[in-house]
């Protein structure tokens, strides 16, 4: 739940944390007073909050917004030289994390100044450093102030808000937030203070780390080696140290540490000896400099209560230190780790842990056991005992031990009646023992059918409990709660996967999810009303980095992140690349270096999202089933050229890099974008291996070879993290073992169990000793499958709209040859390479391949083939919010560039004048030959261009080769509609484009995510993208949609539904699943295809066409459901993973 102070409160001022941009309030009000739903207050370690009801939240401004108080600069160092002690006092009831931090300021201070830190990132005292006192009678000079106030707060702030210097009117009662102020002569001797104050613990501590955000630390600084810049004079800017900051969006916000072995335990092993303490205490400061509070500590071996070194509860009591609220997973109840109930048991009822624990029951019932209930309720009992002194979320209900389901689980009436039961016992050992934390059940797989089918929503147990809803461990959400089941309960939340390991496949390895697949599935559970707990399981946490920061910032501003936050996306990447790689003083990174930097992981991650290249099998190269085409629409080929280009850019980016920052580039960069597309390239280099060593051709050698090179350098990379990290990572050692996923784990898995990798097997070509010449042209489908050896071949037809480039393969089954090409007219270019310098004529040597690249010049054919026009871009003086506020019923039109969202109107006129490629040209074909002669043969390969005329058709895709594959970003138009939404509410809705997403770059879905369109009469208001397409006969034709593999909301409503409308004819919908699809279950095995493919697809056929322009509406009629591509194709298309690629586009 969200708490504010009770008082009235007008906020005046406010912008986001970011500097980058503005909050927008949650909610339409800016005036809280008495009268909004609040319905008790409660106390908590000496501050009072106000709880508002789960009813009256959607209607009030609950979130505290940021408010800017009059800047004043503060002088933290001057030649090196830190200007200012820091004053906490031991009094505060808060001193224990407070002096915790001032600690971790003070080497953050010491970086900054050049000064050394520990290997744990510790400073020692220095004359010049940062100076921590805790008697206020030796306050002088500058000063900081940090801590709390009231009765048991900081004695010095209480005097200055007594004294008037300071207001924390507007602080008051605020959750997790701080004031910053600086104070001329704030008491006697202090001729300046920087004040920090906070609403609670967590409040005081972001404040404090807010300085070191100011200087320009990196919350990575340590879990990175972000190096910060060394500076010799800091002044904090008056307008980031003068302000009060917002409350957080979502109240809990944490990571879950799991599937930990074998890396994160390999590190900590060597490390810390375990994961105690030691170890703990970076992970905290971690979540603190993030913003975060809350964690579910790493479970598979451990037991996190009893971890500690030379005090076993040192784990849990250094975390309520830290402000760090802890939880335990789906599976482990009242504080209890997942294995302890195999020791506490020690089978002394005559059965197994795992027997007795699944005959927990409700008294009465059958098989109910009076000794075994006794059993399991005195292990819980100690459980609270133990652990009921710290700040936790208790994680109530039951699972089958160690993440199993429970008998009673197959009917799920019944499960939900014991669950009321088990919860109901819970909540009475809790209240026992006056432990007052909140409960929480996560409603993970088999839970999720008790809380539907078996309506534990409704239960008693429920009313003062959080429920948790759950993704399908790949990032894509089950189902959400209606508007009355978040009603039932205290607060929602939502566990996300980052990390998986089980069925259909495990994916444990590097970072895979795509910042913008967290914003779309996340703020469609926000707008389900899932705003009190979030949670990501981030598995061994490093390589995660990027995903954490923006599931945390998210979850800490959703105003600004998650509010339109697809707007953000590229925004946010590039300012998190910057505050990693980009230094003060210009010898950092450049902003154009640290975009590359965001390109590069986008890039390495769209690879991920395409299918997690963990699960790519280069033995499925003719199903497609795992693997891309080596054959059709040069799907694998494209694949390889971004991989070489990606690891090519790194490499060249990674030498620009300072050696202050080259650790922290290769744990943030370097590994992740050379060892993923590296494992795509192992796969692919074995596929066309088998494919030409099948065909008796010398190249399937070099193939073979290539793919040993890239496991050679798989290795070499993966020893470089852990035993030669560049840079100043302890000798390179500091992250020994924290890469353990070996090739097992991450080339070629066979089956669930993440250590099933393989391997691909290549094999050698054995030499004929003819050095006879062998030509393969490329073709759209089944190419490069049969060579020529006299006479001609010819390449598939050049047209001018989609302006293609081929290739022609020379090869041998033997020895090498010589060789030359020469084209016969002026308009075909060759290159030996694709990118290459073209000309008309090329001499060389073929061992054991030679590829030409034949393009053409279209000048040569269209000598009008340019033309300039201009562009007026004007609009009404309407500004966005009354735009989207206007009850008119006409509805928005955009025609958009294909790389841009919808741009609101502007109050500005501009014209331009650019050089655009001419359309309006009169058709023509011609034709031409490329001879390539060797010793006494002689093949003709047979070119031919065509010149298609279509007017001034815009934003129009050109149909080739029988098929016509569409961006989703390049639609003709989008029009703006309404809807009503599961509250009732007639609301806008829009097409919305989100970027870096998905499969193929770009998504496409409403803007409204509890929109749905029942019927097509409803659809007359929807909002509709269109896209226009020339096909060149009639004919019959089928149109392909491919959708991003998400999940229907509603529990038992099998169903993602979209509508298509052909040239403004009726609307026919579709349901894109079939009717007994279930995600999150490798039994289904739809489910299981869609998520490994990354990918659903679904299908209209029976389209009758003519010759022509023609227009496709698509409408979304249910949430959650994301458009990626739509291919219109005559015939069959050929077998492929993905699609064909893009076809020609009239922008």
């Amino acid at each position: 739940m969200k708490f504010i102070n009770s008082i009235t409160l007008l906020v005046l001022l406010f912008e986001s944390q970011y500097s980058f941009g503005k909050s927008v309030p949650k909610g339409s009000t800016d005036l809280l007073t008495a009268e909004n739903g609040i319905t008790d207050t409660f106390t908590y370690k000496n501050v009072t909050y106000t709880n508002y009801t789960k009813e009256k939240r959607a209607s009030v401004q609950t979130i505290a917004p940021k408010i800017k108080l009059s800047p004043v600069d503060f002088t933290l160092i001057e030649d090196k030289k830190v200007k200012a002690s820091l004053y906490i006092d031991k009094n505060d009831s808060e001193y224990d994390g407070i002096s915790i931090i001032a600690e971790a300021l003070k080497a953050d201070i010491a970086r900054v100044t050049g000064e050394s830190v520990d290997k744990e990132g510790k400073a020692s005292n220095s004359s010049n450093g940062l100076k921590i006192i805790t008697n206020s009678s030796q306050l002088s000079g500058k000063m900081i102030i940090a801590g709390t106030f009231g009765a048991k707060g900081n004695d010095v702030i209480n005097q200055l808000i007594d004294n008037g210097k300071i207001d924390v009117s507007n602080l008051k009662g605020r959750w997790e937030s701080y004031q910053m102020q600086v104070i001329k002569n704030p008491i006697n001797g202090v001729s300046e203070a920087l004040v920090i104050v906070g609403s609670d613990k967590r409040g005081t501590l972001y404040g404090m780390f807010h300085i070191s955000e100011m200087m320009g630390v990196s919350p990575w600084v340590w879990w990175s080696d972000v190096t910060p810049t060394v500076q010799s004079n800091v002044v904090l800017p008056g307008e980031e140290c003068n302000i009060i900051s917002k409350e957080p969006s979502i109240k809990y916000r944490g990571i879950f540490l799991n599937d930990e072995a074998p890396s994160l335990t390999t590190w900590t092993d060597k490390r810390y000896g375990g994961r105690n303490q030691y170890f703990y205490a970076q992970v905290y400061e971690l979540l603190i400099r993030l913003k975060a509070n809350y964690l579910w500590p790493a479970m598979w071996g451990d037991i996190f209560s009893e971890g500690g070194r030379g005090d076993k509860l040192a784990n849990a009591r250094l975390a309520d230190q830290y402000g760090i609220v802890m939880g335990t997973s789906h599976h482990e109840p009242l504080y209890r780790a997942g294995n302890e109930w195999g020791g506490y048991y020690r089978n002394d009822l005559g059965m197994t842990s795992a027997q007795a624990w699944n005959l927990y029951n409700i008294p009465g019932q059958q098989g109910y056991n009076q000794r075994v209930n006794q059993k399991i309720e005195e292990f819980w009992s100690s459980g609270v005992s133990r652990n009921k002194a710290f700040e936790n979320i208790c994680t109530v209900g039951m699972r089958g031990e160690n993440d199993s389901t429970l008998p009673a689980a197959n009917n799920p009436p019944k499960y939900a009646e014991l669950l009321n039961y088990i919860i109901k016992t819970q909540k009475g050992i809790l209240a026992k023992q006056n432990d007052k934390n909140p409960t929480q059940i996560v409603i993970y797989k088999e839970v999720e059918d008790a809380w539907y089918a078996g309506q534990l929503y409704n239960k008693d147990a429920m009313k003062d409990t959080y429920a948790m809803f759950c993704d399908d461990n790949w990032a894509y959400i089950r189902t959400l709660p209606t508007l009355d089941q978040q009603k039932t309960v205290a607060g929602l939340g939502m566990y996300y996967h980052f990390d998986y390991v089980g069925a259909p496949k495990s994916y444990t390895w590097v970072q895979n999810t795509q910042v913008s697949t967290i914003w779309d599935q996340m703020s469609i559970s926000y707008d389900y009303g899932i705003d009190d707990v979030w949670i990501a399981n981030v598995g061994d946490l490093k390589p995660m980095e990027l995903d954490i920061s923006y599931f945390l910032d998210l979850a800490y501003d959703y105003e600004y992140l998650g509010v339109e936050g697809h707007k953000h996306i590229d925004e946010y990447q590039k300012n998190w690349a910057r505050q990693q790689f980009s230094k003060k003083d210009g010898s950092g990174l450049t902003d154009e270096q640290c975009d590359e930097v965001a390109s590069l992981i986008a890039r390495y991650l769209d690879l991920e999202s395409k299918r997690v290249v963990e699960h790519v099998l280069y033995n499925t190269a003719n199903t497609c089933s795992d693997m891309y085409s080596v054959d059709n629409y040069r799907e694998a080929l494209d694949i390889l050229e971004e991989c070489e280009d990606i690891m090519s850019r790194t490499e060249a980016l990674y030498a620009k890099v300072p050696n202050d920052l080259k650790a922290a580039f290769y744990q943030l960069v370097y590994y992740p974008a050379m060892a993923v597309p590296n494992v795509l390239r192992i796969q692919i280099y074995a596929a066309l291996n088998n494919k030409f060593a099948g065909l008796g051709f010398m190249i399937a050698n070099k193939y073979a070879q290539l793919c040993k090179d890239a496991i050679a350098l798989d290795n070499q990379l993966f020893n470089d993290y852990n035993n030669k990290m560049p840079g100043n990572a302890e000798g390179g050692k500091k992250w020994q073992g924290m890469i353990s996923c070996g090739q097992n784990y991450h080339i070629g898995l066979q089956a669930w169990d993440r250590d099933s990798g393989r391997l691909p097997s290549v094999r050698n070509v054995n030499s004929n000793n003819s050095n006879a010449m062998n030509v393969m042209v490329e073709s759209i489908t089944n190419s490069f499958k049969s060579a020529v050896t006299s006479g001609e071949a010819k390449l598939p037809t050049f047209y001018y709209v989609s302006d293609e480039t081929y290739e022609v393969k020379l090869l041998t089954k033997g020895s090498s040859y010589n060789f030359q090409a020469t084209t016969d007219a002026n308009w075909i270019k060759i290159s030996t390479t694709k990118n290459g310098e073209a000309t008309n004529t090329l001499k060389g040597s073929v061992n054991p391949d030679q590829s030409i690249f034949v393009s053409i010049d279209w000048s040569k054919i269209v000598p009008d083939m340019f033309k300039e026009v201009t562009v007026t871009n004007s609009s009404s003086s309407e500004n966005s919010s009354s735009s989207s506020s206007s009850s008119s019923s006409e509805p928005k039109i955009y025609y958009e560039d294909a790389t841009s969202e919808p741009s609101e109107p502007s109050e500005t006129t501009t014209t331009t004048t650019t050089t655009t490629k001419n359309y309006n040209v009169s058709p023509t074909t011609v034709n031409g030959k490329i001879q390539i002669t060797s010793g006494n043969t002689t093949i003709r390969v047979a070119v031919q261009a065509v010149v298609e005329s279509h007017g001034d058709l815009s934003r129009t895709y050109v149909m080739h080769n029988g098929y016509a594959t569409i961006d989703v970003a390049n639609y003709h138009k989008l029009v703006d509609g309404k809807g009503k939404t599961n509250a009732g509410n007639v609301v806008d809705n829009k097409m919305i484009i989100i970027p870096d997403n998905g499969k193929y770059g770009t998504a496409l879905r409403t803007s409204s995510s509890t929109i749905t369109y029942e019927k097509e009469s409803d659809l007359a208001n929807a909002p509709y993208a269109e896209y226009k397409v020339y096909v060149p006969e009639d004919g019959t034709y089928n149109l392909q949609s491919q959708f991003n593999p998400t999940s229907n909301l509603t529990y038992g409503k099998v169903r993602l539904r979209y509508g298509i409308s052909i040239d403004e004819g009726r609307i026919d919908i579709i349901n894109s699943i079939v009717n007994n699809y279930l995600a999150g279950t490798w039994k289904q095995g739809t489910w299981s295809s869609d998520i490994e493919n990354h990918s659903r697809r679904s299908n209209k056929g029976n389209i009758s066409l003519k010759k022509g322009v023609h227009t496709i509406r698509y409408y979304q009629c249910d949430p959650n459901l994301a458009l990626i591509r739509m291919t219109l194709h005559k015939g069959n298309l050929a077998t492929v993973y993905g699609s064909p690629e893009e076809s020609g586009f009239i922008n």
